[in-house]
């Protein structure tokens, strides 16, 4: 019934296996700036897919991982340099056997959920302008539980001066896992659009031109889905509908067909 406190007695049962010279153990001079987030996301990830099948009910579906960047550059309104860091277009949690995930959290081991900037206090203090921020329809793995939402954000450069990006991330490949017939969430997918094009942002990389009238447009991951998704509750359904979280296309295509997806569309009391 009750919980057992962490003691050394839960621990001797956990061997840790580290070999020096690893990803998990490095020998200096190797970087370890984003152990903590991208190498430390990996790992909770592993533990929680290694332990589903035998505690289902006390793991989650795969969280997006980290993908930041930062910009700098010179601001003519104020005279200054700046260095600016993405905090914005979190992805979304991993289902669980009781809960849909959250919608625009992080990675999984945020602290709590690090809270997004204001808006407009970016806008007042950089040379930015925030053209969209809203969730992004559909990457959350479709299940039982569906995965929480990622974001779509747009940002444009004003101003003359160019700056540069840097970034740092993971998630572009892989995409956050389901569990137990749960969807994987969709991928992130960071995009720069200029007056010569359009093209993807690198996920790990230094110096990219951001010029005057530039728009930074990431799409952020979503979490994965846990469980059949033929099984999700239609008044759930109904409600991503109506709130533009789920798409009738993805609903036909991965929860029901015909007349369910009418019932699903159907207002329910306290909807």
């Amino acid at each position: 019934g009750g919980r057992v406190p962490v003691n050394d007695g839960c621990l001797r049962a956990i061997h840790i296996v580290a070999p020096e010279g690893s990803v998990v153990n490095p020998r200096p001079p190797a970087p370890v700036g984003a152990c903590t987030t991208h190498v430390g996301s990996e790992i909770v990830e592993a533990v929680l897919l290694a332990l589903a099948p035998a505690v289902p009910d006390r793991t989650v579906a795969g969280y997006a991982r980290r993908f930041r960047y930062s910009i700098s550059g010179y601001d003519g309104r104020t005279g200054q340099r700046y260095v600016w860091h993405l905090f914005y277009g979190r992805g979304g949690a991993g289902a669980s056997a009781y809960a849909d995930g959250w919608s625009n959290l992080g990675v999984i081991i945020n602290p709590g959920g690090v809270r997004s900037p204001s808006i407009e206090l970016t806008e007042q203090q950089f040379p930015f302008f925030v053209r969209r921020y809203e969730f992004r329809p559909d990457s959350g793995g479709a299940g039982k539980q569906r995965g929480g939402l990622g974001s779509v954000l747009e940002m444009q450069l004003e101003g003359d001066e160019p700056a540069t990006i840097n970034t740092s991330g993971d998630g572009v490949e892989v995409p956050p896992p389901g569990l137990f017939g749960g969807q994987p969430g969709q991928p992130h997918d960071f995009r720069l659009i200029s007056s010569e094009g359009e093209g993807k942002v690198p996920s790990k990389t230094t110096g990219i031109p951001f010029r005057p009238a530039d728009v930074l447009r990431n799409h952020s991951a979503g979490g994965g889905g846990y469980g059949d998704p033929r099984e999700r509750d239609p008044a759930l359904i109904g409600r991503d509908l109506r709130n533009d979280l789920v798409t009738p296309a993805a609903v036909r295509d991965t929860y029901m067909q015909g007349s369910l997806l009418k019932a699903s569309q159907e207002p329910s009391d306290g909807s």
